[in-house]
């Protein structure tokens, strides 16, 4: 028996090794990332946690209107198109060889409740950054029909969210023409391959046309030039857009075979400022906001601008912190009269030498009263509790209406936390949550 058992225990080391180093491709429902979403599917590369130093590119691919969606329940309509489709059904290779260079990428399909503009894009990117082992000179994106005229729009509407963007593969891309936003992308020299059908009766090919044929008609044309394949076809999905070998179909002559490869000829060059920032966090204090961050080192550092947003993409700055010097620190700031409405903040480490970079985006929602949003209510079987806070063993109770322990738990959970109730009688209660003990009731019923 005991050779049996080795041999067992040897086929289990086995399959443990090769699944430690393999692909994964899983949905991540009920994070938020940004105010209008709320989850999103992951897709990790092989070896993606065997070298903690290791970068890898960014492909970030932004659904159509038909796959708007709640982020748990509905996230599989992300599944439906383009690279998350090819990804799903085991069509996507697990690398790319590129100029003798060897690519892995990191692939992000979030599902957004509404139409993005760019600045929840630009929180979400901080959040994907900030989360993942991303190198930032090569961030790309791509979408289909809303999803391509975010593209568009991302790219070209600020030229400081534009410069985070390596290049930008947009199909069907609905977006209303602006020669403003050609002009910013030949100002970035963006690299651009776009893709329509000619009989797209949902989308007009001609919005395409326009973006490709003024950004290169600009004063002073981009480097690359922008480039876009128009297929026959009156269909609204450009399927062949994502084909592995775009030569079979006679029109593509650019670097690479496909989209990834040709994506991959391109980065950004991202200065590195030499401040480690290994956490920034907002949190409601009653009426004010409470932020703080921590940095594992500093090096010619000045200090930190606090900045604040109505939109997340003008900002103010409301405060300054100096440096604690070369070692690591930990700082905190309060905005004591926030805005009445969706707060967004960031930080601009500024160096000595007047260099800066801004941390990811933080937001702090002030609009209504709760720091917390119940629903559904009345409720059937599962209580959801929507906040910007960190639920860690945070005390939570249901009394019934004439004031009895109905149920009781501690809740962990970040962005959506979820409660069974399914066991409880029909009628009305009461639920109370504590953190850092400042008690909220919730009034509801029971179904």
């Amino acid at each position: 028996m005991k050779p049996f058992r080795l041999f067992l225990l040897n086929i289990l080391f086995v399959i443990i090794y090769l699944n430690a180093g393999a692909q994964s491709f899983s949905a991540k429902p009920n994070v938020t990332t940004c105010p209008i979403s709320n989850g999103y599917y992951e897709y990790l590369p092989q070896g993606y946690y065997n070298n903690a130093n290791e970068k890898f590119p960014l492909l970030i691919y932004i659904h159509g209107m038909g796959e708007l969606g709640n982020g748990s329940s509905d996230l599989n309509k992300v599944l439906i198109s383009g690279t998350p489709f090819q990804i799903n059904n085991g069509q996507f290779p697990a690398s790319f060889n590129v100029n003798g260079q060897s690519f892995k990428f990191i692939v992000i399909a979030p599902q957004f409740t509404n139409n993005p503009w760019i600045g929840h894009v630009n929180t979400f990117i901080d959040y994907i950054v900030s989360h993942y082992k991303v190198d930032v000179n090569r961030i790309y994106l791509s979408g289909f029909s809303m999803g391509g005229g975010t593209c568009w729009a991302y790219a070209g509407e600020n030229l400081s969210y534009g410069s985070r963007i390596a290049a930008i593969v947009p199909t069907a891309g609905a977006w209303q023409p602006s020669l403003a936003i050609c002009q910013n992308m030949a100002a970035l020299n963006l690299p651009i391959l776009a893709f329509h059908n000619s009989g797209d009766n949902i989308v007009s090919s001609s919005w395409t046309h326009f973006f490709v044929d003024n950004t290169n008609n600009a004063a002073t044309p981009p480097t690359p030039r922008a480039q876009k394949i128009i297929y026959n076809s009156n269909a609204h999905y450009v399927s062949q857009a994502f084909d592995l070998n775009l030569n079979n179909n006679g029109q593509y002559n650019f670097p690479g075979k496909n989209i990834y490869e040709w994506m991959l000829n391109f980065k950004r060059s991202t200065n590195v400022v030499p401040v480690q920032l290994l956490g920034f966090n907002a949190t409601k204090q009653q009426n004010k906001s409470l932020l703080q961050w921590q940095t594992a080192n500093e090096l010619n550092s000045q200090g930190f601008e606090i900045q604040r947003s109505a939109n997340a993409s003008n900002w103010t700055a409301i405060g300054f912190v100096n440096s604690a010097g070369a070692t690591a620190g930990n700082y905190s700031f309060t905005d004591i009269a926030p805005l009445h409405k969706i707060n967004y903040y960031r930080l601009k480490q500024v160096d000595i030498n007047g260099s800066f970079t801004n941390s990811e985006i933080k937001f702090l929602d002030f609009s209504k009263n709760s720091r917390f949003l119940f629903y559904p209510n009345p409720v059937v079987n599962e209580i959801k509790i929507a906040t910007e806070l960190d639920f860690k063993n945070v005390p939570f109770r249901i009394y019934s209406a004439s004031g009895q322990l109905a149920l009781q738990t501690k809740l962990n959970a970040s962005g959506v936390a979820t409660i069974p109730v399914a066991q409880l009688p029909k009628g009305s209660y009461v639920a109370e949550i504590i953190v850092n003990n400042i008690p909220e009731k919730i009034k509801f019923i029971k179904e």
